[in-house]
């Protein structure tokens, strides 16, 4: 598959396709925005199994970073686990976010984290690489589609 930057199909087009038909997507990108999760929420829901790995080699939006920071003070791992819970309270209790379409993404993203489906990890060192690896399932005659360009997980890297 080669993808370029024509106008007829957006980053966020041909991701939604392939998450439709894929077991796993690991992602490096410099920047995570939760507008780039909203993004693509219609389509997460068409796959229940689909697995996601986001490795964040910059930064994520100011709301997200405090729950990165929070639970890093934590003492141990119980503690550890109601900071960030209270953490995503506060991070996502905004009045830009008092949208039914906020909440239906929100609700997507707790439940893919608490079933492990989700998972956010930063790098140890700076990183601005962009690039997408979807593990497809068995039916599909590639095994893998890598994606690699100049646009982060975000609303406006997306589109």
């Amino acid at each position: 598959m080669f993808i370029t930057n024509a106008v007829e199909k957006t980053l966020k087009e041909r991701i939604e396709e392939l998450l439709s038909i894929s077991r796993e997507l690991k992602s490096l990108v410099g920047y995570f925005y939760f507008s780039g999760f909203m993004e693509l929420t219609d389509a997460l829901k068409t796959n229940e199994e689909l697995i996601i790995k986001i490795l964040v080699g910059l930064t994520v939006d100011e709301n997200n970073r405090e729950l990165i920071e929070i639970a890093q003070k934590a003492r141990n791992k119980k503690e550890m686990a109601e900071q960030y819970l209270d953490s995503i309270i506060k991070a996502l209790n905004r009045d830009e976010y008092d949208r039914p379409e906020f909440y239906k993404s929100a609700q997507i993203f707790l439940e893919m984290f608490e079933k492990n489906r989700l998972l956010l990890r930063k790098t140890s060192s700076p990183n601005h690489a962009k690039l997408y690896l979807f593990d497809l399932k068995e039916k599909n005659p590639i095994p893998m589609v890598a994606i690699t360009g100049s646009s982060n997980l975000t609303k406006a890297g997306l589109n």
